[in-house]
């Protein structure tokens, strides 16, 4: 079989390459119609609990999509007629919006008065503003006073306010978030020169989904080509061959191609994690191409012809690429177990394109080397003798590098208790883009950026208007604004104790509660008839009056504060509200903070089942239960040392941190196939002992490993001059595994082959 597949690829070298170029041209073809996700919902699965909890409550009070102008003067505060036009202006335009259902601003906050014993219900402002010094103090000491306005839409101290926009999204939202942002994009462009005095952002859910596409495209047209630099400067350095490179090139180009275009041909859409699919799929293409060439120049060099050469770079690779090619796709395929949709399509999209690379590794190299002039070049003989010099090192220390590296790796293991599973979702854009920076101004200087939402259910029609339920409810939202990080509560209770109030002449001493259940029902019926379109009461009590919704604003924080303070608000309310049933908080912050746990206990299933099949088949190559099991050790080890270093320099896992040992599972193998099928052919083919196994395994394979783990390292930091947090996470993470990967493979596994071979010759 071997026999017939060299004849083919070495005897029509130009068919090959003909009809691998027809095909990735056909492939290629349906690129332009690739499009990006911009909808963090995309990071949920539909199964989610906590999605499926949101989506409910959302089916109840409205959608939570939404576009948020910040707003504030550079110098004084915002209560003066110039500013007070603004946010009217700025209000009106709202309404104008695509897609737009409700808008919340200061210009149209309905205040409620007592009027000749009658409510009376109110615009805080209206046209035209020729306001006097006196309407202006007035309208900022009802602002300043008031518990709906206060942290939510106006800064405490007046210095910045907010305009709040409803979204009514069709359900295929991707192209409506684009128009929605760049619509409210050209909007502060215009105001920005109308007041350079003031500060406009706008942030929000539709600005956070346009960023991420944005921050996904972004890598894909600037990482893969700084990649792209890197590598061929670093193969150009290291192997010393033009053609070699231009080689490598072409199989990892084909390789990315071929990946894109099935994803294109499938008609499926980009994930927010595909920004670094093209930078592992590069990777991997160069580690396989590297080891058939440098294999090629090893045998060339030993006065071998061209097509001998190539016939034993063949040979000696055609196992050890596949089973490397079929261990990383294992690995990779096991983030389908992910709870994240994202995940599992890098997972598979990583799968296809470490396929492609060894198809173009076995067709193209051979078929390339056939065509092209090829040579190695003297200096080869310098690596040459600095691996011999280091394997001899390696071979004279085994017994201290075996303990002392043993050691270390369960020295750093012990540091893995350091990390916390932990999600800032608000932090995945750095300071490049504007929408992280609209989150700091808002955060920092207005309101909370985290949401909670409690649909709190008496499960009776009208069971709202129940006494009892009101004040537990009211309690409940008194505690909740003792908490610290706790910006901004709303409830329904708030409404009816300012309406209590009208009706009793603004008497302050009757802001509570009414004590009678029809008041309360007669209060709301009043205030609802009052209220202009689209600004009811329907964003807080659903159509049956048997549940409400509370509203709890945070300041920025980790998803481990944010599930313990719902935690703790629960079992509160559990002990000192009975009346109520308050269920876990809804919101995408509740999904983004839950997600991380979920996540993390299905990848571990993942890769315990990974670590099964590829001690299976390690075993099953190896011919060796005993290598094949203990292979695992120097597959491992480099994750440990890699989260224990994590734990000593970050200490935060989050959703793109915890999926790295699923995926580098795979990738770390490849380096110990490697390195073990080099020795176990000096064992079995030559007759050779242990420790002239081990030479043989670094003088043929070592520069290879040194050489794909410089590029695989340099191309995954390249990926941490992402400007979107997971990209960054990823990459480095993944550079810092593969470093320790090399370093066990090299300094933990010759020594731990010499003390476990017994059938080593004695010396």
């Amino acid at each position: 079989m071997f026999q017939l597949y060299f004849k083919i690829v070495t005897r029509q070298p130009y068919l090959i390459l003909f009809s691998t170029l027809l095909i990735m041209m056909l492939l290629g073809f349906r690129l332009p119609q690739l499009t990006v996700s911009t909808d963090l919902r995309i990071f949920f699965s539909e199964d989610n609990p906590q999605l499926k909890a949101f989506e409910l409550t959302e089916a109840t009070y409205g959608r939570q999509d939404n576009v948020f102008f910040f707003i504030a003067p550079r110098q004084g505060d915002i209560f003066n007629a110039r500013l007070l036009g603004l946010v009217h202006e700025l209000t009106e335009l709202g309404w104008q919006f695509p897609y737009s259902r409700r808008v919340n601003s200061l210009s149209n906050y309905q205040h409620t008065h007592a009027a000749n014993d009658t409510i009376t219900t109110e615009y805080l402002y209206e046209p035209p503003l020729e306001l006097s010094t006196e309407k202006i103090n007035r309208i900022k000491q009802i602002t300043l006073n008031e518990i709906f306005l206060v942290n939510n839409l106006v800064a405490k101290d007046g210095r910045a306010t907010g305009i709040n926009i409803l979204l009514n999204l069709p359900e295929d939202n991707q192209l409506a978030n684009n128009i929605v942002t760049e619509h409210a994009r050209a909007i502060v462009a215009q105001f920005a020169q109308r007041y350079p005095d003031v500060e406009i952002r706008i942030t929000g859910s539709a600005p956070a989904n346009t960023a991420l596409g944005e921050a996904v495209q972004q890598d894909l047209n600037q990482l893969v080509i700084t990649s792209y630099i890197i590598i061929i400067l670093g193969l150009l350095f290291l192997i010393r061959s033009f053609s070699g490179t231009f080689i490598t090139l072409v199989v990892i180009s084909l390789s990315i191609l071929g990946t894109m275009g099935i994803y294109a041909w499938a008609g499926r859409t980009l994930t927010p994690v595909a920004g670094f699919v093209p930078s592992i799929v590069m990777t991997i293409a160069v580690a396989d191409s590297v080891h058939i060439l440098m294999s090629y120049f090893f045998e060339y060099n030993q006065e071998k012809d061209r097509q001998r050469a190539i016939y034993e770079a063949l040979r000696i690779n055609v196992l050890p690429v596949f089973i490397t090619t079929i261990t990383t796709i294992i690995g990779v395929l096991m983030l389908n177990f992910s709870d994240s949709p994202p995940y599992r399509d890098l997972g598979n999209m990583v799968a296809i394109g470490v396929a492609f690379a060894y198809v173009f590794s076995m067709l193209l190299i051979p078929a390339l080397l056939t065509i092209l002039p090829v040579k190695p070049v003297p200096q080869r003989q310098l690596y040459k003798q600095r691996i011999n010099v280091f394997a001899d090192w390696v071979i004279h220390r085994r017994r201290l590098l075996l303990y002392g590296i043993g050691i270390s790796v369960a020295v750093f293991t012990l540091f893995i208790g350091n990390n916390i599973l932990t999600e800032r979702w608000h932090d995945y854009f750095d300071h490049s883009f504007d929408e992280r920076l609209a989150i700091e101004a808002v955060n920092n200087r207005l309101s909370g950026v985290h949401a909670y939402r409690y649909s709190i259910d008496t499960h009776q029609d009208q069971g709202i208007n129940n006494p009892e339920y009101l004040k537990a409810l009211d309690r409940f939202s008194q505690w909740y604004r003792q908490q610290a990080g706790v910006a901004y509560v709303t409830s329904i209770s708030d409404t009816l104790k300012r309406l209590n109030k009208s009706m009793h002449d603004d008497d302050p001493t009757m802001y509570r509660l009414p004590d009678q259940r029809d008041l309360t029902a007669q209060y709301l019926l009043l205030y609802e008839f009052s209220l202009p379109l689209g600004l009811g009461l329907d964003n807080t009590i659903n159509q049956s009056r048997s549940a409400s919704q509370l509203v709890v604003l945070l300041h920025k924080t980790d998803s481990e504060t944010l599930l313990a303070i719902d935690k703790k608000a629960r079992d509160w309310a559990a002990q000192n509200t009975p009346e109520l049933i308050v269920e876990e908080a809804t919101g995408l912050d509740m999904i983004f903070a839950n997600i991380n746990h979920r996540n993390i206990r299905s990848l571990l299933k993942g890769t315990a089942l990974a670590l099964v099949i590829i001690s299976l088949v390690l075993i099953g190559v190896l011919r060796s239960v005993r290598l094949g099991l203990i292979s695992m050790l120097p597959n491992l080890a480099p994750a440990a040392l890699a989260y224990g270093s994590w734990g000593l320099i970050d200490g935060e896992i989050d959703l793109s941190a915890s999926v790295v040992i699923t995926m580098t599972l795979g990738i770390v193998v490849d380096d110990t196939i490697h390195f073990l099928s080099k020795y176990l052919r000096a064992r079995r083919e030559k007759n050779l002992d242990a420790r002239e196994g081990i030479r043989y395994a670094f003088n043929t394979v070592g520069i290879a490993l040194t050489i794909t783990t410089l590029v695989l390292v340099s191309g995954f930091l390249v990926l941490t001059f992402s400007h979107f947090s997971p990209t960054h996470t990823t990459g480095l993470l993944l550079a810092i595994t593969l470093s320790f990967a090399l370093l066990i493979d090299f300094l933990l596994l010759p020594p731990l082959l010499m003390t476990i071979d017994h059938t080593e010759s004695k010396k």
